[in-house]
């Protein structure tokens, strides 16, 4: 019975490191009570890594990664989000993983040599701050007509013409000079605007990638010839297409190439627009900013992330404020009510206050006064009242 006893207190103990349970064999004691007994085994660290490569698989070789992928990623004890996409569309796969630090080596090298990444150099985005518990709840590998949201009209074969990346450091270098006037997009959502951005950014000020790319039609066009465009987004994969689209919009001449080797027209009459891609997005400047104690970050805030964790700081700066009370704050997270599921700006206060409620309403719902009778619509999770009451 000692087992058995030293389950019962342990929760009650303060160890260092974390206690982790042990799982007993199926014919000790512990399994016939019911009990579990606690190892003193430190909890292992759980890393964020996303990925993405834009290829131009068949459907057979979707299915068939699909299928591999699961198996071998299960082993890992890695949770996470997978899109897998076919060249019937923008094709190829975009991951947002939490793996064990332990696994991290084994993770990339299985994906390194797929023979479906022959010829590809995958780019690995890890997470600014380790974390102790998982920040996806399981392992979702799902196939979609495209990796990124896009009009039903575009076409696969663009992205032959996607644009070169600059390393952190020469974007830094490069936006540091450039004069205010440089016209900088910012390619994600509003709400990623909202709470971190570059400096002198361009709010797109829109719901979806999907309507971005016809706004970027209109910041294009009529652009003095020669001038310089900058685009970034939280990794990458959204400007990769970005940059191929407008390429493709009749701009013959785009030339999209690396900050340390701008080429000189060789005619004044050519329409030359140069395209800058942030390698890695935002998360790779973080990590620059960072590592090498960068002071004068030209990203401020926290940058949005489609997981648990719904953001990682990359500067002290808070640019939002509660969408309730107005105070300063930059933390997004859902309504608890599911049936609304608002994404919205809500302070520690009016978390603790509200019950992490967004309106009179919704507190009526959970609290069983009243009927939710409003159909769903996307647009309503994510656009939030310019101020929420209670």
């Amino acid at each position: 019975m000692q087992r058995v006893c030293r389950a019962w207190v342990a929760p009650y103990l303060s160890h260092s490191p974390k206690l982790a349970w042990k799982r007993p064999h199926s014919n000790s004691i512990n399994s016939i009570v019911g009990f579990r007994y606690w190892s003193t085994r430190a909890a292992e660290p759980y890393r964020p890594v996303a990925f993405y490569s834009l290829r131009p698989w068949p459907q057979s070789t979707v299915s068939r990664l699909q299928s591999r992928i699961k198996d071998q990623l299960q082993r890992f004890n890695v949770v996470g989000r997978i899109y897998l996409a076919s060249d019937r569309g923008i094709g190829g796969i975009n991951a947002q993983l939490c793996v064990p630090v332990c696994h991290i080596e084994a993770v990339q090298t299985f994906f390194d040599t797929l023979p479906e990444f022959k010829g590809a150099t995958l780019e690995y985005n890890h997470g600014m701050e380790d974390t102790d518990q998982p920040i996806f709840q399981r392992l979702k590998i799902m196939q979609k007509p495209n990796l990124v949201a896009v009009p039903d009209t575009l076409k696969a074969d663009i992205l032959s013409k996607a644009p070169k990346h600059l390393t952190p450091e020469q974007w830094h270098r490069d936006l540091s000079t450039c004069s205010n006037d440089t016209l900088l997009i910012d390619m994600r959502n509003h709400y990623e605007y909202d709470v971190g951005r570059f400096n002198n950014a361009t709010r797109m000020n829109v719901d979806t990638f999907r309507e971005s790319l016809e706004v970027l039609d209109e910041l294009v066009k009529g652009k003095d010839r020669n001038e310089a465009i900058y685009m970034y987004c939280t990794g990458g994969i959204r400007c990769s297409v970005a940059g191929a689209y407008i390429s493709d919009k009749g701009y013959s001449n785009v030339n999209m190439v690396s900050i340390v080797n701008i080429p000189t027209p060789s005619r004044r009459d050519r329409l030359i627009l140069l395209f800058f891609q942030l390698k890695g997005g935002i998360t790779n400047y973080g990590h620059f900013v960072r590592n090498n104690k960068v002071k004068d970050s030209l990203f401020r805030g926290s940058n949005f992330t489609f997981d648990g964790r719904r953001g990682e700081r990359i500067t002290d700066d808070v640019l939002a404020h509660c969408h309730q009370c107005g105070a300063p704050c930059d933390v997004l997270s859902n309504c608890a009510n599911n049936f609304c599921h608002l994404l919205f700006i809500q302070c520690p206060a009016c978390q603790k206050k509200h019950e992490k409620l967004c309106s009179s309403e919704c507190r009526d719902v959970v609290n069983g006064h009243k009927e939710w009778n409003h159909p769903y619509d996307y647009r309503s999770q994510i656009r939030p009242p310019l101020r929420q009451k209670l």
